[in-house]
């Protein structure tokens, strides 16, 4: 056995500046909250809630750093750490399900890597992250925890089956399709909610008078601008993520790379694939295009770490050719059970309810405080109607001798393509209105996360739910 080692004291920062970035909005909080005679004003709070953060983030990553020890030797990596509750673990070359690695540019600079190791276990605690060891221990590493033995030198360098790649025109066209801008308007209504009530009403009364003294299309035009500025900032962002994406085929596994600031590789053992997931957002359908996802078991319970990218950008026509190149286990299927006419009332009513309500909250809140243009929320209801219109229409299943595949849309159009062997259960509901309209929902079990993972298709003509359940069913 090595000797017990620690990571590279670059953790330390690293973790706290994570720290320091993620509670941003608490120091905010914090600045607001003090009177002002204190630290000489919101500035002199803000600083002094900074430096304050940064020295107890610094202690506990520095005590943190010092407790996480390691050491391996030929199949198995042990595991020391704890400040006050101590805890030692044992990782063993046959529980190993995969090996992964990633470096920010600050990890680049220091020749740094992340070495994640995913078990065969449920209890999402059995993994182990190393957020911190140079490229040549991370190898050493893999090697020795790799479910093979290490390669002789006169064995030939294994080959990819298949091997797909994204670059040139196709990385801007997945980047200005992926819809990412609108993370940002998510990360605006977190720190919004977070902040709303420590924020005194004084500013609240100045935003109201500033929006109300604005033209309605001068507002329109400033909106607009935004939206595009964060539209093009998105996209930037996804080629710097993304750029020299590529997945290899080889006869256990796949091989997926990418990145350029944070570069990014993941081994997905075959057996570990509990389904194949195409998905089409708003802005890509229309041109074709599509996403490539895999469900993969022995992940955690976030959806992060049981859903890995297959490719970010396949043209819809081109979905068949990839799967027999990369995945030839599966495929599209060719005959499926659409929805009955009598499911379209239930899908627009699913749709259009939600949307009724907002509605009715825009108006009154508008009219508490006097903004004008409640009306223009009205519009909301188009949207509306032609999204539970296009749900409708996309919901599908279809069922083979070994795959079961399900299409359905919530925002996107997703198509699931499951093998029967890893259909862990089936279940068909109905509530009493889809019994006196002879409809049923049909909802298909797999293992992905420790908790299992389903998907439903709602509203299916009773006989056709009747098919797939006896398919499920039979021996």
């Amino acid at each position: 056995m090595s000797e017990f080692r620690r990571q590279h004291p670059l953790l330390i920062l690293l973790d706290t500046g994570r720290g320091i970035i993620s509670n941003l909005s608490f120091a905010l909080i914090i600045a607001i909250s003090l009177p002002d005679d204190i630290f000489g004003g919101f500035i002199g709070n803000a600083v002094v809630a900074l430096l304050a953060m940064f020295g107890l983030s610094a202690l506990f990553n520095v005590l943190r750093w010092y407790f996480f020890v390691y050491s391996y030797e030929e199949g198995m990596v042990h595991i020391r750490q704890g400040v006050l509750f101590k805890r030692e673990r044992t990782i063993k070359r046959d529980r190993v399900q995969s090996m992964n690695t990633n470096a920010n540019v600050l990890q680049q600079a220091f020749g740094l890597v992340t070495l994640q190791i995913k078990t065969a276990g449920v209890n999402v605690d059995a993994e182990v992250n190393l957020r911190a060891v140079s490229k040549g221990e991370a190898e050493i590493i893999k090697e020795r925890l790799y479910s093979k033995s290490a390669r002789s030198e006169s064995e030939p360098v294994e080959v990819p089956r298949a091997f797909r790649f994204l670059q040139g025109r196709d990385i801007w066209l997945a980047a200005l399709t992926s819809g990412r801008f609108m993370v940002l308007f998510s990360v605006i209504a977190v720190i919004y909610a977070q902040t709303f009530e420590y924020i005194p009403e004084s500013y609240w009364e100045w935003a109201v008078e500033s929006l109300s003294a604005i033209p309605l299309m001068a507002g329109i035009g400033i909106v607009l601008g935004l939206f595009f500025l964060t539209w093009a900032l998105s996209a930037v962002a996804f080629v710097i993520q993304f750029a020299n994406f590529s997945v290899r085929r080889f006869e256990d596994r796949l091989e997926i790379t990418w990145g350029v600031l944070k570069k990014n590789h993941v081994v997905v053992k075959l057996h570990r694939v509990q389904a194949v997931v195409v998905q089409q957002g708003p802005l890509r359908q229309p041109f074709g295009l599509c996403t490539m996802l895999i469900e993969v078991a022995g992940g955690g319970a976030k959806e992060q770490e049981r859903i890995s990218l297959l490719h970010p950008l396949v043209r819809r026509r081109e979905v068949e050719a990839f799967l027999a190149d990369i995945l030839p286990e599966y495929h599209l299927p060719l005959v499926t059970l659409a929805l009955p006419k009598r499911a379209l009332r239930r899908y627009l009513f699913r749709s259009i309810v939600p949307v009724a309500v907002l509605i009715a909250m825009v108006i009154t809140a508008f009219h508490f405080w006097e903004l004008p243009y409640s009306w223009v929320s009205l519009i909301l209801l188009v949207p509306a109607v032609l999204l539970g219109f296009s749900r409708y229409r996309n919901g599908s299943i279809s069922v083979e001798e070994d795959q079961l595949s399900l299409r359905f849309r919530y925002f996107s159009r997703v198509q699931v393509l499951i093998k029967r062997s890893h259909v862990q259960s089936m279940t068909l509901k109905a509530n009493p209105f889809q019994r006196m309209a002879k409809l049923r929902t049909v909802q298909s079990y797999f293992l992905s996360s420790p908790a299992g993972k389903s998907y439903h298709t709602r509203d299916l003509d009773a006989k056709d739910a009747q098919t797939v359940w006896e398919w499920y069913s039979r021996n």
